[in-house]
């Protein structure tokens, strides 16, 4: 019985193992960041809009944003690949704490924004937590963790980003200050 479990655990580390692999093969290229589709922009300003419910129990919604570049990450404590992009979004974030024309969402899609606020001090992190204040449009996000969404200044979609990434990179720092300043 004990090998029978074992096979299984092993079974389990392997496909998690393939699964992470996976994910990393399809992180963005330099291009993503470069030149964003401008054909894949998706406005909502409607009833379906983004809202978020920050530590607070203040909620703010994607709307009331309009007019700074808004960086979301959806994403989990128990995701592997959301723990290893943590720190390049702190470190991101970090390089814009000058500016007030960005504004970044850590959103959190177990909803339990006490773990979180738990994990990032634990971690030395300065990232907002939020959770969803209403489900998200399957526009924006379709389950899978991490998912980065970058929005411009108008609330229009620039980027959406699944799969962990390295965003402590030159091009996403030039991409989004670029974001800023128009």
């Amino acid at each position: 019985m004990n090998k029978f479990i074992i096979q299984k655990r092993n079974i389990f580390i392997l496909c998690i193992a393939l699964i992470s692999f996976g994910i990393k093969a399809n992180q963005p290229s330099i291009n993503d960041f470069q030149s964003p589709n401008h054909s894949q922009k998706v406005e909502r300003f409607t009833n379906e809009d983004l809202v978020f419910i920050g530590e607070n129990g203040k909620k703010v919604s994607l709307k009331e944003l309009k007019g700074k570049v808004v960086f979301v990450n959806l994403w989990a404590t128990w995701c592997g690949p959301c723990v290893e992009e943590m720190p390049t979004i702190n470190n991101l974030k970090n390089k814009f704490s000058d500016n007030s024309n960005i504004v970044f969402v850590l959103l959190d899609v177990e909803g339990n924004i006490a773990k979180s606020k738990k994990f990032m001090k634990g971690k030395n992190y300065d990232l907002p937590v939020y959770i969803a204040g209403k489900k998200i449009p399957s526009e924006y996000f379709q389950g899978a963790i991490p998912t980065t969404l970058i929005f411009n200044k108008s609330g229009e979609l620039e980027a959406n980003i699944k799969g962990g990434t390295d965003f402590d990179r030159p091009e996403v720092y030039e991409f989004l200050k670029k974001l800023t300043e128009k």
